[in-house]
């Protein structure tokens, strides 16, 4: 199905045609909104900036099928296939977002330029699931019935307004993800950015990552959690322009 999709034209010129086309694919329970600082960042630096709203989330339909890797996968190609970017193009995911960007750029490498993988969950730990799985059983439809979301921040109110069957489809399709016993494959470059603090894609995973992967870089953002790029935007926004100026 295709997915909305937005675009943001660059802000300045690009005569050179030097600055590529950039795609971000937000994690779960999260939306494209996510990505404002980053795109108004590189429009700036002379990129076009593209964000997709994954089924389910956002301004995105969820049509209640069974959601795995491959369906996320056939969603974006769909959306991308009539849509105004360039490719080779850079992607950048965060979380879930990262997973699919990692996993496409295996059988796709030909839309790939590089590939910026935040907070990617090498492997997912069991106690996340589990907590996830009694979130979804207990909490979640409580405070979504009532309301009291609405006046909360942007991370915890975009995922109580994800659709049920988009989480519990992610829970169950993805949990058994394992990049640390079968690490991908890839053409293009990746760097992996991870939260020493993450609880989610723990930090220690990414840095096992890299080492099986030693054409990777690695950032590691201190005294932070999944959600890095929000809590140092400045910092996260440098480390994308470092890695487009490897490409010039």
């Amino acid at each position: 199905m295709k997915l909305k999709f937005s675009k943001f034209p660059a802000g300045t010129s690009n005569s050179s045609g030097s600055a590529c086309d950039v795609l971000f694919i937000h994690g779960t329970g999260s939306s494209a909104k996510m990505w404002e600082s980053q795109v108004d960042f590189l429009n700036h630096l002379g990129h076009n900036c593209f964000a997709i709203d994954l089924r389910g989330h956002g301004e995105s339909e969820e049509p209640r099928e069974p959601t795995d890797l491959a369906v996320h996968t056939d969603d974006i190609l769909e959306t991308l296939d009539s849509a105004d970017i360039e490719f080779p193009c850079a992607f950048v995911g965060h979380s879930l977002g990262a997973i699919i960007s990692v996993s496409m750029a295996q059988t796709r490498p030909e839309l790939f330029k590089v590939v910026f993988a935040a907070a990617l969950p090498a492997r997912v730990l069991k106690p996340v699931s589990l907590v996830f799985r009694v979130f979804m059983g207990t909490t979640f439809d409580t405070i979504k019935t009532s309301g009291v979301h609405r006046n909360w921040s942007f991370r915890p109110r975009t995922l109580i307004e994800t659709e049920r069957h988009a989480l519990e489809e992610i829970m169950r399709n993805f949990e058994a993800v394992d990049f640390l016993t079968e690490p991908p494959v890839l053409r293009c470059p990746l760097h992996l950015a991870a939260g020493r603090f993450d609880p989610v894609a723990p930090c220690h995973y990414a840095v096992d990552l890299h080492k099986r992967l030693p054409s990777s870089t690695l950032e590691i953002f201190e005294m932070a959690g999944h959600n890095f790029m929000d809590m140092y935007p400045e910092k996260f926004n440098a480390w994308l322009e470092r890695g487009l100026a490897e490409l010039a």
